[in-house]
């Protein structure tokens, strides 16, 4: 199994529930196109890459993987991690346009008291709005489980007076 990490390729369209065709093609290990929202703290953002490549790569059996990253502009990066972002990640832009067989959407370090108060919420919630019609499945992880739990289901909010140390840290 490989995989190929993929910038500014076509990709075709898939259903929301996979047609008899699809299934056929995925059994005979064709290509599985999977998009990583990678918006975890500068430290952690390569091995972020690294540690879902090998999950994937584990899981994948002898299908090859497609990998896209890419990144919210809004979560503020250093001067280091912002260039690995604009020259090793696809545009946000283009995963608007295409659709993915998998999508990871991952958190990024709290700030504000309220997560619908950090400044990359606009950007979050329009990932998990077009994630809803144009993937077969997203995986949520660490702050943007929250994040989509808050915004689908207006659950997962923080207690009005709880204090803002405990809120930042969930």
């Amino acid at each position: 199994m490989s995989v190929l990490i993929a910038r500014d390729q076509g990709v075709l369209s898939p259903a929301l529930v996979p047609e008899q065709n699809d299934l056929a093609r995925e059994q005979e290990g064709a290509e599985i196109t999977i998009g990583l929202v990678n918006n975890m703290p500068d430290p952690a953002l390569k091995a972020t890459e690294r540690q879902f490549m090998r999950l994937l790569q584990a899981a994948a059996g002898p299908r090859r993987i497609r990998f896209h990253c890419f990144s919210l502009p809004s979560v503020a990066r250093s001067p280091e991690a912002r260039w690995h972002v604009e020259n090793e990640y696809s545009d946000l832009a283009d995963l608007k346009r295409r659709r993915f067989d998998g999508l990871i959407v991952t958190g990024a370090e709290p700030i504000a008291p309220r997560l619908d108060q950090e400044p990359f919420w606009r950007d979050l919630t329009d990932i998990i709005d077009w994630a809803k019609t144009n993937t077969r499945s997203t995986i949520w992880s660490c702050l943007a489980a929250h994040a989509a739990v808050l915004h689908l289901d207006g659950a997962g909010g923080s207690p009005p007076n709880a204090p803002a140390s405990l809120i930042a840290r969930r």
